[in-house]
């Protein structure tokens, strides 16, 4: 039956309008994606390759206009905008031909475009009903490796439209809200869905005067669920240190981790945690499989960030930065996900610490 849902949820019709459609529809998502545990007495954190409803980006986008358009094609497509700019966003999606009937505006105070990072986790609670985690949100990081929390800065000031975005968000789509009174930036919190999240050492030094890590982690483990953190190292010289950038769970088993070149600066701090993790257990009880993507530099000395994907549904995502090593990483992506649709976008506005997954978000459960 999840399969007929998930194709039903996936495909392009219109977004349902009809009450007991949506209730149906949102019901039968949240027993799809609820753990076969029936005991479970605890929320747990949806992993991203789960069934969804549609996609969560900002506008003015910043993201190619084709990306847009497949979007909003295999799902409905969620537009956070502000009040003064809905009829812009409007007039932008009706030049790039995306039917009105696939789109729903909220109205929101963000402004930035990285709805990854401070737009909502997801999580389902012991009902199977899915509830937004209403996290703290801060800004971006600008540390060395070794940050310490005296020396800790962040690259912007204090993004409060973003902090306050996803109560704003619940309450546009009907959803229950989950506090979780510490900083769970989404680029620096990757889950495999079965209570074991990855995220770096910068994450942990963030909440320095929220919660120590014992108290961080016993946060995560009531709020999200979450028995098992693991923490890695931070693996630029000098950035946000976000783990999306080089680490992609493409499912519970199987781990995609950029390749940097031997002797460049990311280099050693990688291959440092890949010697970690290839020393876990996973749910099955083997190692995990790990496979390596080709990042060499794009721009200057900077790696490109081809583990910052977006899987929906069955199509797979994926940013390209020019060059040779684009189509690797095409090939990378289509032998490790055989079942899936992999299409890439060139964007110069691709960084190496801020791509596609930063900019998108899957929701997976409306109203």
């Amino acid at each position: 039956m999840c399969n007929m849902i998930r194709t039903l949820i996936t495909t392009c019709g219109p977004v349902p309008r009809c009450r007991f459609a949506v209730a149906l529809l949102t019901l039968l998502t949240a027993a799809c994606v609820a753990t076969p545990k029936a005991e479970r007495a605890v929320p747990r954190l949806v992993a991203e390759w789960e069934p969804a409803v549609g996609a969560l980006v900002v506008f003015p986008f910043e993201l190619p206009d084709e990306l847009v358009r497949d979007l909003a094609a295999e799902a409905p497509l969620f537009v956070l905008v502000g009040d003064a700019e809905r009829a812009a966003a409007a007039e932008k999606l009706h030049t790039l031909g995306v039917d009105a009937a696939r789109i729903e505006f909220v109205p929101t105070a963000a402004r930035s475009p990285w709805t990854r990072d401070w737009g909502p986790h997801q999580v389902t609670g012991p009902d199977g009903a899915i509830a937004l985690v209403d996290h703290v949100f801060r800004g971006y990081p600008w540390v060395p490796a070794d940050c310490a929390p005296e020396h800790f800065t962040y690259r912007m000031g204090r993004m409060e439209g973003e902090d306050q975005a996803v109560p704003t968000l619940a309450s546009a789509l009907g959803l229950a809200t989950v506090p979780l009174p510490a900083i769970a930036t989404g680029g620096n919190l990757l889950t495999d869905g079965r209570e074991r999240a990855f995220c770096t050492r910068a994450q942990i030094v963030e909440n320095h005067d929220l919660a120590d890590e014992a108290a961080y982690r016993a946060l995560l483990r009531d709020t999200l669920g979450i028995t098992d953190l693991v923490v890695l190292e931070n693996t630029e010289p000098f950035g946000i240190q976000h783990i999306d950038c080089w680490l992609k769970v493409i499912d519970a088993e199987t781990l995609l981790i950029k390749a940097a070149p031997v002797g460049h600066p990311e280099h050693a701090p990688i291959e440092r945690n890949v010697a970690l993790l290839s020393q876990l257990t996973t749910p099955s009880g083997g190692r995990y499989r790990i496979a390596r993507i080709d990042c060499p530099p794009f721009r200057g000395d900077f790696l490109p960030a081809y583990t910052n994907s977006l899987r929906l549904g069955n199509v797979v995502h994926v940013p390209l930065f020019g060059g040779e090593a684009d189509e690797r990483a095409l090939a990378t992506y289509r032998a490790l996900l055989p079942s899936c649709e992999v299409r890439g976008y060139r964007f110069d506005g691709w960084m190496h610490f801020d791509a596609l997954h930063c900019r998108t978000r899957a929701l997976h459960a409306v109203r």
